[in-house]
């Protein structure tokens, strides 16, 4: 878990004065201020970095102390031991022997960060450490949290070529995670004592130790319910999840391309404890039908013979919106395009059609 070097993070060197420090910070600062780069997550973030290290480097005092900090790493000081929260004041062996948790708590009193008076073990410095080093973990990790809302489900259909033109409606089967219904979430077979969890005494989450750091996990065995069952439900496995099948109708944008996604909320999973559904995507293949689409324009083929194009002629051409009479020019070649205007596909944004092309071919 190392320091973050600060002195990087300005462009400057650690002999810099006051004022080179100063200057760098305003051309950072304007270079990355969230005004200048609306919705750049990482300029956003850069800016409070800047905004860190010139805090500390700009007080002389917290500036002394932050190299005391340094040092202390430097000389070989186990930080991983001291974020677990021992409550034991420890020393790395400088001049004066000086204590750790002194240097924390002067540093970063008035950052929100420092100790209570007379509490002074690193339970208190958990932020600290997530602004101070550059290994962001914190003191007690979670994993497998679960969100207020299920996860999306992605489901690809196919349809006619005719429905993806005209636009309408379609029913499609989706797999998803629901809340068993037989034992309403509980993981327990209706009927059976349910009594506290034995593996993680009703807290829902066990602990365990990795890497210097305490991991809370979800209970395996009720799942973060905190209560369990020697009977487990019969349908779900006790896990209070059960798979199912849904039935749901969905809206065909006309115009609609091969590729194209939309979104349908709350018709994804949703397991216990969680408040609602995720979204559902359903991403389009569309047939050809016999023609060909790019962008808005819709291509059909029209195959003659020799003899027809030499002549000339009237054809019956099925265009998406209906048939009509088209007349083939006298001495038409091969590959020849015969347009007619607003009969291609609409645009699903805009709502203004393309155009129809009949691709002659000649035998």
């Amino acid at each position: 878990m190392s320091i973050k070097d600060y002195y990087s993070i300005l462009g400057v060197g650690k002999q810099a004065t006051e004022d080179q420090m100063k200057s760098a910070y305003r051309k950072l600062a304007k270079q990355y201020h969230p005004d200048l780069n609306p919705g750049n997550k990482q300029a956003e973030e850069k800016f409070k970095e800047i905004n860190e290290a010139y805090e500390v480097l700009s007080d002389k005092k917290k500036r002394a102390q932050y190299e005391q900090v340094k040092e202390a790493q430097s000389r070989g000081y186990d930080f991983s031991n001291a974020r677990q929260g021992t409550g034991q004041r420890q020393s790395y062996g400088g001049s004066g022997g000086v204590d750790i948790n002194d240097i924390l708590s002067g540093m970063f009193s008035g950052m929100g960060g420092g100790a209570k008076k007379g509490k002074q073990d690193f339970g208190q410095f958990e932020n600290i450490f997530d602004m101070f080093f550059d290994n962001n973990t914190s003191t007690a990790r979670e994993e497998d949290a679960s969100p207020t809302v299920g996860d999306d489900v992605t489901v690809r259909i196919e349809i006619p070529f005719a429905l993806a033109m005209s636009g309408g409606e379609t029913i499609i089967k989706v797999p998803r995670d629901a809340v068993c219904d037989r034992c309403s979430g509980t993981g327990t077979e209706p009927g059976a004592k349910v009594a506290t969890c034995t593996t993680c005494g009703g807290r829902g989450k066990i602990q365990y130790a990795q890497g210097g750091f305490i991991i809370n996990k979800t209970c395996p065995r009720c799942g973060g319910r905190g209560k369990a069952s020697s009977l487990e439900c019969a349908r779900c496995s006790g896990s209070g999840t059960a798979r199912e099948t849904q039935k749901i109708r969905v809206k065909v944008p006309q115009g609609v391309f091969d590729g194209a996604k939309i979104k349908i909320k709350a018709q994804g999973d949703m397991r216990p404890g969680q408040q609602g559904r995720g979204s559902l995507y359903v991403i389009f293949k569309v047939e050809d039908g016999g023609y060909t689409r790019e962008n808005d324009d819709i291509y059909y083929p029209l195959k003659l013979t020799k003899k027809q194009a030499e002549k000339g002629m009237e054809v019956k051409v099925p265009t998406i919106t209906g048939g009509i009479i088209m007349k083939v020019p006298a001495k038409t070649e091969n590959g020849k395009l015969l347009r007619v205007k607003g009969r291609g596909a609409v645009n699903m944004k805009s709502g203004i059609r393309g155009d129809f092309y009949v691709k002659v071919k000649v035998k």
